[in-house]
């Protein structure tokens, strides 16, 4: 990844632009206002005439010396001219009598005669004032009088000072302006970092139709891109390996499924040897030994038929035709199919099926052959018990189907194989007809209750 792309080399550029920008907005601030200002004025006032305080204060005296021995029409002429010049000043003159003479644009007021005092106290008030006050004396004889001049001191400054309080406040707007282009920037920055991680948890939330998330568009290379990269790497590597287990899966049971066929041909073989058998069978224990293998192979031929059915039911190839049912009356008959059983094997049956008026949509024969298994089950793994019983209820979750005994329970070991399937096999049923399949075993027995919930 090249450095410069990456987020801590623009994380670390925000801190430094943050460090330098207080200095910097205030030099471009003044480079974008005043500077401009500063041109526009001195081309507006090419023909300016003030150059400063000291080149006024020059000029005046030297103006004032050169008035020597003029007439007073003569110094009335040059100060209108001057004031011609010097836009924006006020001028006036006291003759050698001290009696104010010609004045130009002057506001305030003067006295008629010009005594000491009042000599004094006009110098006075004029020192450092505003506006800026030149007093020269006509000639080089004090006694001709004197002349004044007085002009804003505005006028006087640099030329960025005369542009104004207007463009000290284009000048703070400028710079507010840059202080908030600078927080919008930044802002915007860590907003797409928001919004690209935002992208990514919805990616890592949204799965598609086989339940694995879907790729991102892979951005900028940088962190970000990186993880998006890495995000769409194991993606890829989720969907080759769901590939590979359906791929393997789709093996194992097709497998499963033809073995189950072809291991029916050789029983079927073995029974029809095995009737031969107990024909000539010429002792009690030879007869005793054929009944034996025939239990064995019925044992078979039943593991055999539930290997198949969850083949089936796996590869979602199991019928599955579902109607109303009266529970009550299905589960009545099932019991009395399975009563001789119960009497042959010497088990105590309690049968309990009231109310009579609940009502199921379900698969009778996938109801059968859960019931099937699991009274099977009983049979073959709870012998000890001795004990079986059926029940159907209502209970303040639903109704449900009760199948209890008193074995070792099915953590136990019974002795016997082939619980595990048949138990799985009705467990996928009830998940497939929405019932809800629980069990609860221990040494004392287990019970076995299928619920179709409120």
């Amino acid at each position: 990844m090249n450095w410069r792309k990456s987020l801590q080399f623009k994380y670390l550029s925000i801190i430094l632009a943050a460090v330098l920008f207080i200095p910097v907005s205030f030099a471009m601030a003044s480079t974008l206002v005043y500077i401009p200002g500063v041109f526009m004025q001195v081309e507006k006032e090419a023909q300016h005439p003030y150059d400063g305080y000291n080149e006024l204060t020059e000029m005046w005296h030297d103006e004032a010396l050169k008035l020597e021995g003029s007439d007073d029409q003569e110094i009335a002429s040059k100060l209108e001219a001057m004031h011609e010049k010097y836009r924006g000043s006020e001028l006036f003159w006291v003759d050698k009598e001290g009696k104010t003479r010609d004045r130009f644009s002057y506001k305030d007021e003067l006295p008629q005669i010009w005594t000491a005092s009042y000599t004094i106290s006009f110098m006075k008030n004029s020192f450092d004032a505003d506006p800026f006050t030149v007093v020269a004396f006509i000639g080089e004889d004090q006694d001709n009088g004197f002349m004044v001049i007085r002009v804003e001191r505005l006028m006087l400054e640099p030329p960025i000072q005369r542009l104004g309080d207007g463009y000290d406040a284009v000048y703070f707007a400028v710079l507010a302006a840059m202080m908030i282009l600078f927080l919008f920037l930044s802002w915007l920055f860590f907003k797409r970092l928001h919004k690209r991680l935002l992208r990514l948890k919805e990616a890592m939330q949204k799965n598609d139709h086989s339940g694995l998330p879907l790729p991102v568009s892979l951005s900028n290379k940088d962190e970000i891109g990186e993880l998006e990269e890495s995000f769409n790497h194991m993606i890829k590597a989720l969907e080759e390996s769901r590939e590979r287990e359906k791929k393997e899966e789709k093996i194992r049971k097709d497998l499963m499924a033809s073995l189950s066929h072809d291991l029916r041909t050789p029983l079927t073989t073995m029974r029809a040897h095995l009737f031969s058998l107990k024909k000539d069978a010429v002792t009690e224990a030879g007869l005793q030994a054929a009944q034996a293998i025939d239990e064995k192979i019925d044992f078979i031929s039943s593991l055999i038929d539930n290997l198949f059915s969850y083949t089936l039911l796996s590869t979602g190839k199991y019928h599955f035709h579902p109607q109303e049912i009266n529970l009550s009356r299905f589960v009545r008959k099932k019991a009395a199919e399975w009563y001789p059983v119960f009497e042959e094997n010497d088990f105590v049956a309690e049968i309990d099926l009231e109310p009579d008026h609940i009502m199921w949509f379900a698969d009778p024969e996938w109801l059968e052959r859960i019931l099937d298994n699991l009274l099977q089950n009983i049979i073959r793994h709870a012998e000890e018990g001795k004990y079986v019983g059926i029940a159907v209820r209502e209970t303040a979750d639903g109704q449900e189907i009760l199948i209890r005994d008193r074995g070792q329970g099915v953590k136990q070991n019974s002795g016997k194989e082939g619980a595990g399937i048949g138990l799985a096999i009705a467990q996928m049923m009830t998940r497939k007809m929405d019932l809800t399949f629980r069990m609860d075993s221990d040494s004392s027995g287990t019970i076995v209750s299928i619920v179709k919930e409120k």
